[in-house]
């Protein structure tokens, strides 16, 4: 039996992102009411870019400025000219085998782009490495172009070090003008490399200590992390994450040392922390992680990770702040500014914001989409259809994308084959499910569903909403897209990745599926 469904969800479409040119793909984001910093006038208001990616680590090529996020065994990478408005450029996956991908660091020197990646799941792993329940190895890729392609995973930690306080976290690379290369890691850990900068010289080893954060301060922990190294005027900077990303709101801050020598010993910025939450009241919460760099302007900015306040499901957002030098040459933000200022916009070409989250599938699956490695060959799109086969092993097929905004909605048409079971959710599988004869809650427990099956007419189209306004999630259904049923048992869930699935045999196809913003 084959029977025409169209889900309503809060989207975003594969193929439009990478087929558009820079002002359509600028323009269908608008249109798609998605958050935009830029606000026309020259200045910005944050976050400058949305979707919950985790860490940033973004680096200066001439007047070209390049972001890396790595979720899950992934690297995005975007591309910007003026810090503000940034442009989708690579999606590529590291592969099946690897895996718990944490904070990373994209650097440039020997005329190639560097990442450096801490990874929890690798080949090789040892029992040793295994038993150490934090541990991750240093690896790292490399491409002449941001585009790619990028080369298969080195490994850079050749020197094993079984210290428990060494866990291979948060690399932060360091060349002096002579040539030498450092890499820091969580904890204050530091090991040489190379020349070429792909392997160590010597076991990682503590020249670092961190901060003292105030004894009244109520934290996570100390929790040394995420050291972003670079050198002005005679003086190696670092810049560190402490206070933990996963404590109270006020718990995360970015702190600033400095040192002579890239080994130190560091003296600790009297202005410290750079960054930091100061009341849980502040529009931003957990801010840290962050790079200082020079713009290609002459002004200096520092880019970090912030969460929407109450919005934490919503992970971290990317946000820039301008930085102003003392006379005795420390960093410190610009007087005046905070993160949910209107700030001035640095110099540079507007390269037009933002990732298009609809999709019309004329093409094979965009980089919006997240498609895990082992389910790749069952996702197929184009000609207006995505087609998604479900697994041999009665596993779920799924393509996911990550909204941007606090509140949003979006729609998808689906046709069911065989015995497919087909629909859409958060990731928290909350959401509506579709044998082609019925629309119901994926969640069956039967105090909650009763009496709440929507019955398909026989070859009928339906349309199912997935809604979610500021973290209240609701459901609807419809047999002509105008007179929709509201499913009437909602949810309260943070949930900010969507999900397109097929369980069951046979296959399912969706199209025309569109993102929009509600706010």
């Amino acid at each position: 039996m084959k029977t025409l469904i169209i889900a309503t969800a809060i989207f975003s479409l594969i193929g439009l992102s990478r087929s558009f040119g820079q002002t359509d793909r600028a323009k269908q984001v608008r249109t798609e009411r998605q958050h935009i910093a830029d606000l026309g006038n020259g200045y910005f208001k944050n976050p400058v870019n949305c979707g919950g990616w985790g860490d940033p680590t973004v680096v200066r090529v001439g007047s070209d400025y390049y972001l890396a996020h790595t979720p899950g065994n992934e690297v995005m990478m975007w591309h910007s000219r003026d810090l503000v408005n940034w442009e989708p450029v690579s999606r590529q996956s590291l592969g099946n085998e690897f895996a718990t991908i944490w904070a990373s660091d994209l650097v440039y020197f020997n005329n190639k782009f560097h990442l450096y990646m801490p990874i929890g799941t690798y080949p090789g792993k040892t029992e040793q490495e295994k038993a150490h329940r934090y541990f991750k190895a240093v690896w790292v890729i490399t491409a002449e172009k941001a585009e790619g392609p990028w080369s298969k995973p080195v490994r850079v930690d050749k020197h094993y070090n079984p210290d428990p306080f060494y866990s291979g976290i948060d690399p932060g690379f360091i060349q002096t003008p002579e040539g030498k290369k450092y890499l820091y890691l969580d904890n204050g850990f530091m090991m040489p490399l190379t020349a070429d900068g792909l392997s160590s010289t010597a076991m990682p080893k503590v020249v670092y200590n961190g901060w003292d954060i105030p004894k009244d301060w109520v934290i996570q922990g100390k929790c040394l992390e995420s050291p972003k190294l670079f050198y002005r005027k005679g003086y190696y900077y670092i810049c560190s994450a402490m206070g933990g990303t996963s404590g109270p709101s006020t718990a995360h801050m970015a702190t600033v040392a400095r040192a002579k020598s890239p080994e130190g010993p560091w003296e600790e910025s009297p202005f410290n922390p750079l960054l930091h939450t100061d009341s849980e009241e502040e529009p931003f919460w957990n801010i840290g992680h962050a790079t200082i760099l020079e713009g290609a302007d002459g002004q200096w900015y520092t880019l970090f990770p912030a969460k929407y306040a109450w919005y934490t499901g919503m992970n971290k957002q990317t946000c820039l702040l301008p930085i102003d030098w003392t006379t005795d040459g420390w960093p410190v933000v610009k007087s005046g500014y905070k993160t949910w200022s209107v700030i001035k916009k640095p110099q540079g070409e507007n390269v037009g914001h933002g990732m298009v989250l609809s999709d019309n599938f004329m093409a094979e699956p965009g980089i919006q989409w997240n498609i895990a490695d082992k389910v790749r060959p069952n996702v197929h799109a184009g000609g207006g259809k995505l087609v998604l086969k479900a697994s041999s092993d009665n596993q779920m097929t799924q393509i996911d994308v990550r909204a941007t905004d606090k509140s949003y909605e979006a729609t998808v048409e689906v046709e069911c084959n065989g015995e497919a079971i087909a629909g859409l959710c958060f990731a928290n599988n909350e959401g509506l499910k579709t044998d082609g004869k019925t629309i119901q809650y994926i969640n069956e427990e039967e105090w909650r569903v009763r009496n709440s099956a929507l019955t398909v007419p026989k070859g009928g189209k339906i349309y199912l909403k997935i809604h979610n306004y500021r973290q209240d999630l609701s459901f609807f259904g419809s047999t002509d897209g105008q007179n929709w049923t509201h499913f009437q048992m909602g949810v309260r869930a943070g949930e900010y990745v969507i999900r397109l699935f097929v369980t069951g045999t046979g296959e399912a196809t969706f199209r025309n599926f569109t993102y929009s913003g509600l706010e």
